[in-house]
């Protein structure tokens, strides 16, 4: 019973993060399940099941609010889905600890990122928070004239990673959706959030077929981060564009650090 307990608290702050920053909850599942005794597989494949629900909980959240827009996102979608079952039968022949202290770097770096964005924002002319409006880099240009193909190709490698890593591919989903579609943050992280889970489940379907889902793990999880999911969604929603970039840059940061030296 002790056990079934931390699994459901382990997704609760699994939930928290994805509802605050559309992050997968990998960062946190996967490593508190292989604490309570289950193998790397199945706590990715587990991971991949609660980020599934939890990504669906959210991202109705931030829809209420008004902050999902597909206009570009279903092809992400279509591509990351692809990619993720590649990414699945691949993964048990990857080496964990070069994954882990790589994807670590990146959050690192993500985190500077989204911080840099909150220092960029200024106040709009009704009063709002906006970010102020740079001139794109040539490959940036390139790939907002082809929406459409760079969105599928872009989507397939998160895809890919996300079945590596057993993440929903949120953090990734994310920066394209800011920086290269030029989403704002809360549509960025409401639409990220309804992406990943289809790209979760894409991923969570893949390791079922190699048996790497634990159903009672998956179950467990996937309930906490629903209930952590919804409320941090709903926080999340009420913060301006400014604030909720430094949550997310924080959170980045943390979880960055923590991944890179095996915390």
């Amino acid at each position: 019973m002790v056990t079934q307990l931390l699994i459901v608290l382990v997704g609760l702050i699994a939930g928290v993060v994805t509802g605050l920053i559309g992050a997968s909850g990998v960062m946190v599942i996967v490593p508190g399940l292989v604490m309570l005794g289950y193998g790397a597989a199945d706590a990715i494949g587990a991971s991949l099941f609660a980020d599934t629900v939890a990504s669906l909980v959210v991202s109705w959240t931030y829809y209420q609010a008004g902050n999902v827009n597909l206009r570009q996102g279903w092809w992400i979608a279509v591509g990351s889905v692809l990619g993720a079952q590649v990414g699945s039968y691949i993964s048990p022949h990857i080496a964990e600890s070069s994954l882990g202290g790589s994807f670590g770097i990146f959050l690192i770096i993500t985190a500077v990122i989204f911080a840099l964005r909150g220092m960029g924002t200024v106040i709009g002319v009704n009063g709002q928070q906006v970010e102020a409006k740079r001139e794109p880099n040539k490959l940036l240009k390139i790939l907002r004239k082809n929406v459409v193909l760079s969105s599928l190709i872009l989507g397939f490698l998160v895809g890919i990673i996300s079945g590596l890593l057993g993440a929903g591919g949120g953090v990734m989903i994310l920066l394209i959706l800011v920086f290269v579609l030029e989403y704002s943050m809360h549509e960025g992280v409401g639409t990220s959030t309804f992406i990943m889970a289809f790209t979760a489940a894409s991923g969570a379907i893949g390791h079922a077929f190699t048996g790497n889902l634990p159903l009672e793990a998956a179950v467990l999880s996937g309930l906490g981060t629903v209930i952590g999911g919804r409320f941090a969604a709903r926080f999340a929603n009420r913060v301006n564009e400014k604030v909720l970039s430094y949550i997310v840059g924080a959170i980045f940061g943390i979880l960055g650090v923590a991944m890179l030296f095996g915390l």
